[in-house]
């Protein structure tokens, strides 16, 4: 295929009235999901036995001071996602570790895309010195 014809192609391209509101529910699925990640934070505790995730929220929410509370929701191998109903809660809570819970680290990351949570590297966290 030549740059003409590829041109002629994409000229040709058009999209039919029925298709439109395809392309508009794309892109606002895409809005929302960025709206429903926007105030969370997915975190790791590095430890090899279980977590006990009511305990874990009392003591954190304790050390965190937020102005709400935080929902935690377990995603299986002490993962966790922290939902804040505050935007600088989770702003603070992200710079101001690192954050420990039961001597064993929790390691926090913003969480990038859905359904990819628990496959997010956990490897690194920033540390005071």
């Amino acid at each position: 295929m030549d740059t003409d014809e590829l041109i002629r192609n994409c000229k040709a391209i058009t999209i039919r009235e029925e298709d439109k509101s395809r392309v508009t529910l794309e892109a606002s699925m895409k809005a929302k999901k960025e709206k429903a990640l926007a105030n969370r934070l997915v975190g790791k505790v590095l430890l090899t036995r279980v977590v006990n995730k009511e305990r874990m929220k009392i003591a954190l929410q304790q050390v965190w001071r937020t102005f709400k509370e935080v929902k935690i929701e377990s995603l299986g191998n002490n993962i966790f996602m922290f939902k804040f109903a505050e935007e600088a809660d989770k702003k603070r809570v992200l710079t101001g570790g690192p954050w420990h819970f039961d001597m064993a680290l929790i390691v926090l990351t913003e969480p990038r895309g859905i359904g990819e949570v628990t496959k997010q590297s956990f490897t690194h966290t920033s540390f005071w010195i």
